[in-house]
């Protein structure tokens, strides 16, 4: 089935072409529930996940480049998730195609994640650094992928494996998108 905006689209080029003058005239009631489709979707439109992977610089250490970040985040009214992966973990390559989906911005809109990838790191001798960040969130190291949910302050809220079996047992699809939008609701007073 097509989004409404893409067969209203399409509708619209085959009236160019002349195809769509053999047949009736679409009812009244399609072109109202279109209507509605549109306004729906530019009231709550589909966005991507914000997304910024963080790579070694030379002249910047890891923790400074992630405050960094974190802080601009903060600034532009974003809540903050870090994800460790790496790109040998199957799982990963699992969340990497989830992250290029489109979701509506109630969703994840206010949701940055920084993405910090194992074989970035690993190739230029800095994965103590590595390490060393993610430690502030999880002790065990070599597990992925980790995706956490920051405060504020940029501390743990929640993982994302702890997240799955909150919104199971809540009867709740225990997708990515339900995680940030659910948290989201929680969050306001």
């Amino acid at each position: 089935m097509l989004a409404p905006r893409t067969q209203l689209a399409l509708s619209l080029i085959l009236v160019a072409l002349g195809g769509a003058a053999c047949g009736p005239a679409e009812p009244p009631t399609e072109r109202s529930e279109d209507a509605n489709a549109d306004a729906e979707v530019e009231a709550n439109p589909l966005v991507g996940y914000d997304l910024r992977r963080l790579r070694p610089r030379e002249d910047e250490p890891l923790a400074e480049m992630f405050e960094r970040v974190r802080t601009q985040a903060l600034d532009e009214h974003k809540r903050v998730a870090v994800l460790f992966s790496a790109d040998w973990c199957e799982p990963c390559r699992h969340l990497d195609l989830e992250l290029g989906n489109m979701h509506p911005a109630s969703m994840i809109g206010d949701v940055r994640v920084l993405e910090l990838k194992e074989d970035d790191w690993n190739t230029v001798a800095r994965m103590n650094e590595f390490n060393e960040l993610r430690r502030r969130w999880e002790p065990v190291l070599n597990t992925y992928p980790l995706l956490v949910l920051l405060d504020r302050e940029g501390a743990r809220i929640e993982e994302m494996k702890e997240a799955k079996q909150r919104l199971e047992e809540a009867g709740l699809d225990p997708t990515l998108p339900m995680w940030f939008e659910e948290t989201q609701a929680r969050a306001e007073p």
